[in-house]
């Protein structure tokens, strides 16, 4: 994956995300009318909470991982630890104000851009945490960004999609 072929892909489909949502409009955000009752305004901060965590992986070179066994935490696997992470984004969004969730998201989209501008084509094939003792391999660095840009909009994008058009 090439830096202007991963950027190319997260600039079409977040602009397809961003004209989903305006037609969504600012007195619909934040009905209940989607999956697990949550709201376009969850939505959105869903997005831009795994747009930060992408963000802060990839800055400190660490995949994310589950909790060592024997530590406290709720989950000892990656896939339950997104849960709960999707849980708590959730219920903090819900006491979030729209405009802030909305500024938000525009925030976290405009670092992860930045933050790709800045990398090398070799610097995406990389792994996180590469040459650190005991670190599992990840996936290569833009697969990460693009498993929490693109690819999470285009699942997003469905999402919303499906409820706007009643389907």
């Amino acid at each position: 994956m090439t830096k202007s072929k991963l950027l190319a892909s997260i600039r079409r489909d977040r602009a397809q995300l961003d004209a989903l949502v305006a037609r969504v409009g600012e007195a619909r955000m934040t009905e209940p009318a989607l999956e697990g009752g949550r709201s376009v305004k969850d939505v959105l901060a869903h997005i831009s909470a795994w747009e930060k965590i992408c963000l802060a992986q990839v800055r400190n070179n660490q995949p994310l991982q589950a909790p060592p066994p024997g530590e406290p935490g709720p989950s000892t696997d990656v896939i339950n630890q997104t849960d709960v992470i999707n849980q708590k984004v959730y219920e903090e969004s819900t006491e979030t104000p729209l405009h802030d969730v909305v500024e938000g998201a525009r925030r976290s989209y405009a670092d992860l851009l930045a933050l790709v501008e800045s990398l090398s084509d070799e610097a995406l094939t990389a792994v996180l945490g590469a040459g650190q003792d005991g670190a599992d391999a990840s996936p290569p660095v833009g697969e990460i960004i693009s498993s929490n840009a693109d690819d999470h909009y285009r699942e997003h994008i469905a999402q919303i999609g499906r409820w706007l058009d009643g389907v």
